[in-house]
């Protein structure tokens, strides 16, 4: 086996891993020959006597509290961590603290738990946790909470400090800090050696967080610190980013206004991009739609990911690829190139942040005259059959795609259809743009020096041709 673990980091990231592995349990039901091998994914448990097997998410889930919703870390272990006051299998010699109220359970869950068919249709009112439609059983030893911070129903990507509602956790520099100095040595020592126990050839990581929040600073203190635990392993990053002033439309030579409520945000993502761009093997910049709930946007970036990851677990050892094999087909070999730019089903419909972005003064707007540094396309099921790799473009074959009924209708109706992932030019076009940015409004940071120079680094890694002095990397 080659386990890859998955660690979502916030309450976004959480829908997205919960409709993952809810598509893996959709594999689990299949009859017949089996597509995929369930255990690179997930962790299967044998009872010899009963000749069963159970299988729990191969995950590491950081949420603020409350924010695991109805669900307690030993809900379904022989050992409770909580109690309703409605329990009667509650023992009466212990006594009960309430730390908060209660919060009840879907629908959906009931139903699950009790077996009742069909089940509740799911909506926007009714998935507001992810927890509330999550099917498969987690370890207790998945489950990782902020000790100060907690859920925001009204603002649930920005978790509050202490209910107090005077700070949230909007900052890269917070989240960097409060990893090194609450959460560094309880994590490697407990949970995270404790997942790591459960397998026998780790091959790395899916991570998935939003970047410009308190989660991106959180996030790159924790990768930094795999990296250095574990430095031949391989990291897949798939970072959530929210619109910005360099995502609106603009005409060609206007330039970005920003203010004091939107550059914070634009520098949380500028610090965890190009950070974590050091330490991770692929950089995937996901486009967090606002007016998408987490549940929606989680069924929509689901597909990118359960593409990638089918090719990983494929039944067959002679078909299945490794991590550093899909990395390759992505960059070309080309490490120093490990943004996935554009990434597009077959209606051209481009999910990355970085498509969204305005041009860069006299950089082509149109990205079809981008230069494409390398392209992947992966074909799920028949659609595409005649298409074949060159080297330009590699092409990966997998099996159908087998969405969950968690994903929205709209969402799930295809099963055959083909993926483009590419890398291109535009990249040169963001950090071009990010470099201004620190130069012109960043500078009360102790790190403005090193993030000029390494956006600087990573805008030359995608020059391609020759570009006008007045934006060249020269004077960058």
């Amino acid at each position: 086996m080659h386990e890859v673990i998955t660690i979502s980091l916030g309450q976004r990231a959480n829908h997205t891993a919960t409709q993952f592995f809810n598509c893996q349990q959709e594999l689990l039901s299949e009859q017949g020959e089996r597509l995929n091998d369930p255990s690179i994914f997930l962790n299967p448990t044998i009872d010899k006597l009963s000749k069963t097997v159970s299988y729990a998410p191969r995950s590491l889930i950081w949420d603020a509290k409350n924010g695991t919703g109805s669900l307690g870390t030993y809900q379904y272990s022989h050992t409770r961590d909580y109690y309703f006051g409605q329990d009667n299998e509650s023992d009466e010699n212990h006594n009960v603290i309430m730390t908060h109220p209660a919060i009840p359970k879907s629908q959906y869950q009931q139903a699950l738990d009790s077996g009742s068919f069909p089940l509740p249709k799911l909506t926007t009112e009714n998935t507001k946790y992810w927890s509330d439609y999550s099917k498969l059983v987690y370890s207790p030893r998945s489950f990782n909470i902020l000790k100060d911070w907690y859920h925001d129903v009204c603002n649930p990507n920005k978790p509050d400090f202490e209910k107090l509602e005077t700070k949230k956790f909007d900052n890269f520099d917070v989240g960097y800090q409060e990893f090194n100095e609450s959460y560094l040595t309880d994590f490697f020592d407990g949970n995270f050696h404790s997942e790591l126990e459960q397998c026998d050839t780790l091959q790395g990581f899916n991570l998935i967080m939003d970047m410009d929040s308190g989660w991106g600073g959180f996030t790159t203190a924790l990768v930094q610190e795999l990296r250095n635990e574990l430095p031949k392993k391989t990291f897949f990053n798939w970072g959530y980013n929210e619109n910005d002033p360099l995502t609106a439309k603009h005409t060609k030579f206007q330039e970005a206004r920003f203010s004091r409520s939107t550059l914070p945000l634009v520098e949380n993502k500028i610090k965890a991009m190009a950070y974590m761009s050091e330490d991770c093997d692929l950089m995937v910049p996901l486009y967090a739609d606002s007016k998408l709930s987490n549940w929606e946007q989680g069924g929509l970036t689901c597909k990118y990911i359960d593409a990638i990851s089918s090719v990983l677990s494929l039944s067959h050892n002679a078909d299945r690829k490794s991590m550093d094999f899909v990395k390759d087909c992505f960059t070309f070999g080309d490490t120093s190139k490990c943004f996935v730019s554009s990434f597009m089903d077959e209606n051209e419909t481009d999910d990355s942040y970085f498509a969204r972005i305005m041009p860069f003064r006299n950089h082509p707007k149109d990205s079809n005259e981008q230069h494409v540094f390398s392209e992947c396309s992966i074909i799920r099921g028949i659609v595409g059959s005649d298409l074949e790799s060159s080297k330009s473009k590699k092409l990966l074959r997998t099996y159908p795609y087998h969405p969950s009924d968690t994903i929205p209708r709209e969402l799930s109706e295809r099963k055959s259809f083909s993926l483009k992932y590419k890398t291109t030019e535009i990249c040169r076009n963001v950090f071009t743009h990010y470099h201004e940015i620190v130069t012109k409004y960043i500078r009360n940071t102790s790190d403005r020096e090193e993030l000029k120079d390494r956006l600087a680094t990573l805008a030359s890694q995608y020059e391609y041709g020759w570009y006008d002095d007045e934006d060249s990397s020269d004077d960058l």
